[in-house]
């Protein structure tokens, strides 16, 4: 980075798993994101918002919950944070 010092900061890295985790995690979010614009769509123009929200939200945030704890969970246990 431009005024960072590159020894200080923190290295992320994942494994293969995490990214394979990750990448189920993504598409599931765009399943979520499809059903809950053709719930919307079928839904009233007045209430195409609140529908929309309602439908996706009550999907994503357990979707965002398993994907965090999933992304921990698959962390190799032998591996330091800052190697």
């Amino acid at each position: 980075m431009i005024f960072q010092d590159e020894n200080t900061t923190p290295r992320t890295s994942m494994n293969g798993r995490q990214k394979l985790f990750i990448c189920l995690i993504d598409l599931g979010i765009l399943a979520e994101l499809c059903i809950a614009m053709a719930a919307a769509a079928a839904a009233t123009p007045e209430a195409f918002t609140s529908t929309f929200m309602k439908t996706f939200f009550a999907m994503f945030l357990p979707t965002l919950v398993i994907g965090i704890a999933g992304f921990r969970k698959l962390r190799d246990p032998n591996r330091t944070e800052n190697a």
